[in-house]
Order: C-alpha cells, then sequence, then structure tokens
C-alpha cells in the first residue's frame, strides 16, 4: 500500500515586487533663485513639490553600488548623475529638476537626502 504525503504549497506572485516598484515618495522643499552676483533671491522663495518613483530593490541598489567611492561612502555627484538620468525613471515630477536647475537655484542638499532616504528604505 502506497502512503501519500500531502504537503502544502504557497503560491507567490509578484505582487509584493510590483507594490515595491510602483512606490512613490511624495516631499517638499525650499528653493530660491541665486541672484548674478551669488547671493539667495529670498523674496523668491518657493516650496517644490517632487514625486519620485521607487525602482524595485535590485535597481535601487545597483544606483547605491555604483555611486559608492573607494571608502564605501555614497558620492553625491554620482548618486545625482543617476537620479537626474531620464532613464532611470525615478524623478517623476518635475522633469525640470536637473544640474541645471541647481545651478542657479537652492535645495539641492535637501533633495539629495530625501532621495537618498528614499532609495536606501
Amino acid at each position: 500500500m502506497e502512503e501519500f504525503i500531502m504537503t502544502e504549497t504557497k503560491k507567490t506572485t509578484a505582487t509584493n515586487d510590483v507594490k515595491v516598484r510602483l512606490r512613490q515618495h511624495k516631499f517638499t522643499f525650499e528653493s530660491a533663485p541665486l541672484k548674478a552676483d551669488g547671493t539667495v533671491d529670498e523674496a523668491n522663495k518657493k516650496e517644490i513639490s517632487v514625486t519620485e518613483q521607487f525602482p524595485g530593490r535590485r535597481d535601487a541598489v545597483a544606483i547605491l553600488d555604483d555611486a559608492r567611492g573607494a571608502a564605501g561612502i555614497v558620492r553625491e555627484s554620482n548618486f545625482l548623475d543617476a537620479i537626474f538620468d531620464k532613464k532611470s525613471n525615478i524623478l517623476i515630477e518635475p522633469q525640470t529638476l536637473g544640474w541645471e536647475y541647481f545651478d542657479t537655484h537652492t535645495g539641492l542638499g535637501d533633495f539629495y537626502v530625501e532621495t537618498l532616504s528614499f532609495l536606501q528604505g
């Protein structure tokens, strides 16, 4: 007589992965134009609303790995190059944020910290 052992199988789906990839991060930071003499134009300071999309764990880790220097510390320029790259699809809105914007406006530090925290999370 054969004995059958029943085992429970659990169906796994990509649902969690899809949710992670579709997770969005919204935040605001203050930004002000820089005057020709390098001072901040406080009268025209405004809040910038940002929407970012999580690229998935593998892509997020790859971006962070590629941005690390020899000492293991994230190099801001390499990290931000990846974020500003339209192919990464991380920065959803506003599309005008990039090196050119921050050459003439304040707020890069706050943008960097928020984005880094989002991808590390």
